[in-house]
This record gives structure tokens, sequence and C-alpha cells, in this order.
């Protein structure tokens, strides 16, 4: 069996023959991972990870002049740095190994300074272009192919402002409405041009959900997010019908659960057993769902020894990968918090269930 078909039919929740692993890791992870390993070492390959990951070409439109347009002299701190495309700008926060975000569109008040907006263009399909090819290439030599897809809450509020969009979603604002209606034609445009790559598997999702519950009412979600992830998915899949669709976001969506499959969500990630009992959702689920991810950063991986990593890691795979279902991960980024030591535990510990065929 290739890791192609194993990692397939493990999302498809039929019998498989090992368990598959990925997982990101943080600037400052990444650097202790150096550290021990030398500079040019590939995280992905080191770990013998089963999928391959592609996204689309840079643009090649003109860049705005993001500043003249929506950032004053003195708006932005001095380190940050402006996403060209999108035109947020990003300052990374090197005590917590994150980033703070500054909107661009915090300051509008109407539909047309919506359209306005230098919308990106992230659904053309020159973005594509040879990405089939690379699909095809990695398939014939046994990998799934992971592509990005769809992003259907974090880049509407990198664009307004997570406060502001909160409050405009629950005033049912024009500006918010409009907001989405727009990004909602960009993303199912992306969404068709990554399913006709022949792509297995589309990587989907943003965060809705804090670890004690949603960002806002399941209601409020349905009437502004499903629409744009049903459409989104549908798109995709009318286009290659058997593409799997993964779905992330962080934090506790239990209650969305049932609206993510109806949406035609195939994979939940990345599945935080801190915020979720997510053995519950696997028994409840586990017919209809797989799941991905499920190996908590917050708890045993940063303050366990190496014995507790692995009965954490083994409980879960024993728990989770019952009957298929189950892509192997770390519930989030792996962070600098985390041992090497219990980072190496957790990857030899799954592969006591196998190792994937040499390619």
């Amino acid at each position: 069996m290739t890791r192609r078909e194993n990692m397939l039919r493990a999302a498809r929740r039929q019998e498989h023959q090992w368990i598959t692993l990925d997982f990101g890791m943080s600037p400052k992870a990444l650097a202790a991972f150096h550290a021990m390993t030398g500079p040019e070492v590939n995280h992905c390959e080191y770990f013998n990870f089963d999928g391959q990951w592609l996204g689309a070409k840079a643009s090649n439109q003109a860049v705005p002049d993001w500043k003249k347009l929506y950032f004053p002299e003195g708006s932005i701190p001095d380190n940050a740095v402006i996403d060209p495309e999108w035109g947020y700008a990003e300052a990374y926060l090197e005590e917590t190994d994150d980033a703070s975000i500054f909107p661009p569109l915090r300051n509008i008040s109407t539909e047309r300074e919506v359209d306005e907006y230098p919308w990106p263009d992230v659904g053309m399909a020159y973005r594509y272009e040879g990405l089939a090819g690379k699909v095809n290439e990695f398939q014939e030599a046994g990998y799934p192919v992971f592509v990005s897809g769809s992003d259907f809450f974090e880049s509407i509020w990198h664009l307004r402002g997570f406060d502001t969009l909160m409050l405009d979603m629950a005033e049912g604002s024009a500006v918010a409405k409009h907001l989405f209606m727009r990004m909602s034609e960009i993303q199912i445009r992306r969404a068709e041009q990554a399913a006709r790559t022949g792509a297995d598997i589309l990587q989907t999702g943003s965060d809705v959900a804090t670890q004690r519950g949603l960002l806002m009412s399941p209601a409020m979600w349905r009437e502004y997010i499903f629409p744009m992830m049903r459409d989104c998915i549908a798109a995709a899949k009318r286009i290659k019908p058997d593409i799997l669709v993964l779905y992330h976001s962080c934090g506790n969506v239990t209650d969305l659960i049932d609206g993510l499959i109806e949406a035609g969500v195939d994979i939940l990630d990345p599945c935080q057993p801190e915020a979720m009992d997510i053995f519950e959702l696997k028994r409840r689920y586990g017919k209809v769902l797989s799941f991905h991810g499920g190996i908590g950063v917050q708890s045993v991986l940063p303050f366990g020894d190496t014995q507790e990593v692995r009965d954490m890691v083994r409980k879960t795979i024993d728990i989770m990968a019952e009957g298929g279902g189950y892509l192997c991960g770390a519930s989030h980024t792996i962070r600098h918090e985390i041992p090497m030591e219990n980072l190496l535990a957790f990857v030899e510990t799954v592969r006591e269930y196998g190792e994937p065929p040499e390619n």
C-alpha cells in the first residue's frame, strides 16, 4: 500500500496499514529543531511525514500602496510588515512567538469602500498554472496531496479587525454582509481552482472558537459563515467529486459539527483535546466524520515526561483510529515550549503503529 492509498483509506474510515503523521512548527520551535539537526534539515522529511502540501503561486498583480491607502503615519508599529496581497499589517511578537494584526478596513463605513478595496486575485487560474502537474507527480510517487483552499472567516477579520467585524455581524451591518459576499466570490474561485489540480485533500477553515466555546452564536455562524463554506465545498466537489475537505478551526467547535458535516466537511482539524472531548466526538460522529490532529500541545507534550507523552499518544491512537477515520498530528503548531525529547517520543510512538514505505 502506498502512502496515498493508506492516508485516503484512513480518511475515508476504511482499513489501513499504519497511522499517518504530520504537524507544523513555530519559528522558535524550528530554531530548536535546527539546533539539534542542522539548519538545512527539513522537518517534514526528517520526521517522514506521509503527505505533500502545495499552494498557489504568488500574485503578479501590482502591489497597492497600502500605507498611503490605509495606514497613516504612526498607525502601525515600526516592525510591522504589510502583507503585499491582502494589505493587513503584521507585527511579530518574539516574546509570545506570535503576531498582532493591523487591519486596513477598520475605519470604512460603506459598501462602496468595500468595493474600492484592492481585492487580490487569489482565485485566478494563472495562480494555479503547473500545479496539476506537481500534484500528479507526487501522486505517481505514492504521496497524497493537500492543496490549500478556502478561508471562511480569518481573512475577513484580518481586513476589518476582529472586534469591529464581530460588532458588524452582531448589528447585521451592510458592510459586514457586503464583505462576506465579496469574500465568498473569491473563496469559491479558490476552491474551484484547487479542485482542478486533482489534489486529494482540500485544506479549508478559519478559527471560530475559543477553548471554552464558539466566538459567535451558532445562529450567527449559520447566517454569515455557513453559506460561504457550503458553497465553496460544493464548488470543489462539482469539479472533483472525490476530493476530501479538511476543515480547520482551533478551539471547541462541538456545537458546529452537525453544521460542518452538512456543509460537506470530511475531516475535522485540529481536534484540541484540552478544548473538546475528542473521544466523545469519535463515538458520536466517527462513522461520518474523520479527525486530524488530536495530540494536545498544551498539556502533556510541553509539561509531561517522555513516558507520559508515549502513554497519551497511544491512548489517543487506540481510540481515535479504531475503524479508521484518524490522521495523527499535533492539535496546533509545535511551539518552543515543547522539549525536543517529548516531540521525538511523540513521533516514535506513532511509528510503533507501522512505518510508511520507502519511496
